[in-house]
């Protein structure tokens, strides 16, 4: 009798056990994804708020084109 308690007792840890182990990954993956999904939404709120980090010659394409053909400025450098 006391064989078959510790013989259940063992099967309970060990289910116990992956029971823990199993719900620790769901709950770590879940709360990778949340933080994933908040960090995406804080990052493109600030992003639509103050717009993107570029130089202004990227920012359009008439833009780089006026940029490229300025002549080189030598007055300045003599």
């Amino acid at each position: 009798m006391i064989a078959e308690a510790l013989d259940t007792l063992q099967a309970l840890l060990i289910a116990g056990g992956i029971w823990l182990i199993t719900g620790s990954i769901a709950l770590l993956l879940v709360l990778t994804l949340a933080v994933l999904g908040l960090y995406g939404i804080a990052r493109a709120t600030w992003r639509a708020l103050r717009g993107h980090n570029r130089p202004t010659w990227a920012r359009s394409r008439a833009a780089a084109r006026r940029y490229a053909r300025r002549g080189p400025d030598y007055e300045e450098a003599a």
